[in-house]
């Protein structure tokens, strides 16, 4: 009975397991991710945030999320005061994150939005990782935590979150540079 238990989990986990190992002979391109256009404006007293973010993911991301693997995408924004003779506080952060599958029986690619608890699907890829990437009026920080007369920026960064992967996945995610997706920081001033 153990051996019949083994046998159909080992047969179960075999895909993932030769799709981790095609990764390991294969080098892959790597993923590009870009922010580009942010800004931020004020609205009803609400700093709110806008950012066009072009994901590209690379052969083996691309691979992994046909054959069943999620990814979790995860956007970080921070307002930092920067202080002239001390190091710069972070005044406000902001974590937005979308859940990306494959789903195959409907060939639709699904993005969740963890933040808002909507979920939307998509033909193509293309489409789905837009959607993650068109940022826009996103409540950032109240007006009123902000003084006048200090320097503010706003940075911005979106990434790959590793450790959403599956276990088997993720010692391999961060051992390899296949499974990395991040952007540079990108910076703005906040002036209030």
């Amino acid at each position: 009975m153990r051996g019949n238990r083994a046998s159909r989990a080992y047969r179960r986990h075999l895909p993932l397991l030769l799709l981790l190992l095609c990764g390991m002979v294969a080098p892959a391109v790597a993923s590009d991710t870009t922010i580009r256009d942010a800004r931020t404006l004020l609205v009803d007293g609400v700093y709110r945030v806008g950012a066009k973010i072009d994901f590209t993911l690379n052969e083996t991301l691309q691979e992994a999320l046909q054959n069943g693997v999620p990814l979790v995408l995860e956007l970080r924004i921070e307002v930092i005061h920067e202080r002239e003779w001390l190091w710069a506080t972070r005044v406000a952060y902001l974590r937005q994150r979308f859940g990306l599958e494959y789903h195959a029986l409907t060939q639709l690619y699904l993005v969740d939005n963890f933040s808002t608890g909507a979920q939307h699907s998509f033909r193509k890829l293309d489409e789905a990782l837009e959607y993650i990437g068109n940022v826009y009026d996103l409540p950032l920080i109240d007006a009123n935590l902000l003084k006048p007369e200090q320097t503010y920026q706003v940075r911005m960064r979106a990434d790959l979150e590793i450790e959403s992967l599956p276990t088997p996945v993720r010692l391999w995610a961060y051992l390899g540079s296949d499974w990395s997706l991040e952007s540079d920081w990108y910076q703005w001033p906040l002036q209030p």
